[in-house]
């Protein structure tokens, strides 16, 4: 079955690979032929080791295959591509394409949904959304992305919610810091700085969330204003977001929170 399956992919996908690849795939059907040579035909003291040897073989052409297979990746990887490189555009011709059935749907719905609110698109990112919940209701990261979907409309109260879910369904806890926010917003500043404190560590990648982090402490007087660096390498990144969501609440508080940034830079020049 196994060698049935590699001749027929062999056949689809060959023409396609770059030289080195089928270089590569031809050394080693050569040493499999060889070795199934031996294995069978061979005197007893080797037949066994050399029927192991081929066996790694086989391993070894399926390793091949997916490199040279590579640049096949599917639509869900193509647009999660797209995503990281912030082409929301790109990633959601690809992912409206995909079927909204099984485990992976799930995943592509959450993308999809995530790719729309960035868009601001939000009543197709509340749609793909709920699909996705209704695929698989504990998804932890279907939950967060609702509750951030309600934090940038300004739906604070329904962002708790869904936040806290994601985190009983096992969410890391990365995604206090938008429970955090949507504490703060909500005027419950000991719940707030409780959530900001805990995902403070998990934030140490992400300067432009501890920019945001370190000024609602600053904002509870439990820390202090961020410094001049931090300020002047991220302060863009959050003029951006208030701009995505200039039309919500939670983009005004932005442009505020922007605001007494550019003030505080200032300050300190």
């Amino acid at each position: 079955m196994m060698l049935w399956q590699v001749a027929r992919d062999l056949t689809r996908r060959l023409p396609e690979w770059d030289a080195s690849a089928k270089l590569s795939l031809a050394i080693a059907i050569l040493l499999l032929l060889a070795l199934l040579g031996v294995g069978f035909l061979g005197s007893e003291a080797i037949q066994f080791p050399a029927r192991i040897g081929a066996f790694g073989l086989l391993v070894t052409i399926q390793l091949l295959f997916l490199w040279g297979n590579r640049r096949d990746a599917s639509p869900y990887h193509q647009a999660q591509q797209h995503f990281i490189a912030c082409d929301y555009q790109a990633a959601r011709e690809l992912l409206e394409a995909l079927p909204d059935r099984g485990r992976a749907s799930v995943d592509a719905l959450v993308l999809l949904g995530n790719t729309y609110r960035h868009l601001s698109q939000f009543d197709p990112a509340r749609t793909a959304l709920a699909r996705a919940l209704e695929l698989k209701p504990r998804h932890d990261l279907a939950l967060f992305s609702a509750g951030k979907l309600h934090l940038v409309q300004g739906e604070y109260d329904a962002a708790s919610e869904r936040i806290e879910r994601a985190i009983e369904t096992g969410a890391p806890d990365i995604v206090r810091f938008e429970l955090g926010q949507a504490r703060y917003l909500l005027g419950e500043h000991a719940e707030a700085y409780r959530h900001l404190t805990a995902a403070r560590p998990a934030l140490a990648d992400d300067p432009a969330q501890l920019l945001l982090l370190q000024y609602y402490l600053w904002a509870l007087g439990a820390d202090e204003m961020p410094t001049e660096e931090p300020i002047r390498q991220n302060i863009e990144h959050w003029l951006l977001e208030a701009r995505k969501y200039s039309d919500t609440p939670y983009g005004a508080h932005l442009s505020d929170v922007e605001c007494e940034l550019r003030e505080a830079l200032e300050n300190i020049q």
